[in-house]
């Protein structure tokens, strides 16, 4: 199927971009300019335009023109839990992502634990202790135990992508089935692997508390051989 017009000029402007070799607040060509050299109507052009604008790809300066913007992911992760509820993601597919996301970061956040962070961990887990439910842990309690224990590594991006799969997650799994919940017990195993120093069984620690969750709901080929079987 063809594409819409204004994703086909999207798409040339990011071309044109790439083959001028174009830096972050590099300018661009007017958008009438660009209608010429893309052979274009300018309608096309400018919702193109305001497309990139929209993903930090292009930068509109009013009184100035256009520019290359900063190329920041923000805008992208910040609409992904969005774009995944949308696109309807099976739970097994967003549990894989976030699962090998922490369980292949927390060896490098061990050398930098502090004893205060450390202590602030536990805090946490004693929260999920004094709010557990039949249902599981607080799941506001969750998300910030699993932004914490990430914080070490001062990487903004982790720490969003995080955010973004607990969101979906936990959106998704509103409307599926009752799944298994995580525990607090879950969550002080990886605070005691931690502070053992042991990158080792803190991986293990991060596998397991998904575990459960992972047999409630399936793994992406379990999920696929039961559609194949299913068609």
């Amino acid at each position: 199927m063809r594409q819409p017009l204004s994703q086909q000029a999207e798409s040339r402007i990011r071309e044109l971009i790439l083959e001028r070799s174009l830096r972050p607040g590099d300018p661009l060509p007017s958008e009438g300019e660009i209608a010429r050299l893309l052979q274009m109507s300018k309608p096309s052009v400018r919702e193109g335009v305001r497309r990139l604008e929209t993903l930090g790809v292009v930068e509109v300066r009013h009184g100035l023109g256009l520019f290359v913007g900063t190329l920041s992911l923000d805008p992208i992760v910040k609409h992904l839990p969005y774009t995944l509820a949308a696109d309807n993601v099976p739970l097994a597919e967003l549990l894989q992502v976030r699962q090998s996301l922490e369980s292949g970061l927390i060896a490098d956040v061990i050398p930098l634990s502090t004893p205060a962070w450390l202590d602030r961990l536990d805090g946490l887990v004693e929260r999920m202790h004094e709010t557990a439910t039949e249902a599981g842990v607080d799941p506001a309690v969750d998300q910030q135990f699993h932004l914490a224990l990430f914080e070490p590594l001062g990487n903004r991006l982790v720490l969003q992508l995080i955010d973004v799969f607990w969101q979906a997650f936990t959106r998704a799994s509103e409307s599926q089935p009752r799944t298994a919940r995580h525990t607090a017990d879950d969550h002080a195993a990886i605070v005691d692997a931690v502070r053992a120093q042991d990158p080792v069984a803190a991986a293990r620690a991060v596998r397991e508390h998904f575990a459960d969750i992972e047999m409630a709901v399936g793994t992406p080929a379990q999920l696929q051989s039961q559609q194949e079987a299913a068609s």
